[in-house]
């Protein structure tokens, strides 16, 4: 998806806020901004808004000499939903289809984005949880997606932030019960951006417990196929199911040609007006219905 004048100002907008987080000096603040409209403004609009977004993290962290922005976000939500791991056990346990109900879970895991939200609480991820497990839901492309994954080899399962990823993790779980001769990967990526999970992230949860973890090889807060690694392409090439977690997943691989599964929750005016739905809804659509 090409970037949008509203990706634009957002981005603008995002680092900002970074700068007013990061830079005491009004002259810093200053040097940091000129630079990321001159970056900005010389950037091929065909381009992805994630791709944006990791040209002014880069710029932050040579101004200030941090790689990790968020990292004790991230340790932070990764530990507290673990923490929750039973109680969402319990849940999918009572419920009429597991397999529907850790989708939704893992769905309801992607409110944990420090890249559209400037903040979350733990009492917002239980109302966003039984929000979603109570929410109208596309339940006949969930039974394409069960009959694809029964004919599959191969599953990508594209990653999106912290925290999240233990939802991910219940989900994934869920689907090697159901479908024991799929072989899953779980892509991370390759540097620290925003929350977004790593390989580090994702080691610490367990999803290596039921999947193999790779990394995408960048620095965007999505899935770029202009940046990913070779190493990266050659699996996303091979895979027969994609299931893409997040927003900047779906702004960056829309048009890929590939059976593609888009989880997230709708977090931006844009993605509001181009669904008709309201902040925070779940979007669950198919690559071949964009």
């Amino acid at each position: 998806m090409n970037t949008h004048v509203d990706c634009i100002a957002c981005v603008v907008n995002k680092a900002n806020k970074l700068a007013d987080k990061y830079f005491d000096d009004k002259h810093k603040k200053y040097t940091f901004m000129n630079k990321v409209l001159r970056e900005i403004a010389d950037i091929d609009y065909d381009r992805t808004a994630p791709f944006l977004v990791a040209k002014v993290m880069r710029i932050l962290k040579d101004e200030t000499g941090i790689d990790d922005f968020y990292s004790e976000e991230k340790s932070l939500f990764n530990k507290k939903l673990m923490s929750m791991e039973r109680q969402i056990e319990d849940i999918l346990d009572n419920s009429k289809d597991k397999f529907v109900t850790a989708l939704k879970i893992a769905m309801a895991g992607n409110i944990i984005d420090f890249g559209a939200l400037d903040e979350i609480s733990f009492n917002l991820v239980e109302e966003i949880i039984n929000k979603t497990l109570n929410s109208d839901f596309n339940e006949e492309l969930c039974r394409i997606l069960m009959d694809d994954l029964s004919k599959s080899k191969i599953l990508l399962y594209l990653a999106d932030n912290a925290g999240e990823i233990v939802f991910d993790k219940i989900f994934i779980k869920e689907i090697v019960r159901e479908y024991p001769n799929v072989e899953v990967f779980f892509a991370v990526r390759g540097k620290p951006v925003l929350n977004d999970a790593n390989e580090e992230d994702a080691y610490f949860v367990g999803i290596n417990e039921y999947a193999t973890i790779i990394s995408n090889g960048t620095d965007l807060p999505g899935t770029d196929l202009l940046e990913v690694s070779d190493e990266f392409k050659e699996i996303f090439n091979k895979a027969d199911v994609i299931i893409s977690k997040g927003q900047g997943n779906f702004e960056s691989l829309p048009g890929c040609r590939k059976n593609v599964y888009y989880l997230f929750l709708c977090k931006c005016d844009l993605l509001m007006k181009k669904f008709k739905s309201e902040k925070l809804s779940n979007i669950f659509i198919h690559e071949s219905d964009l």
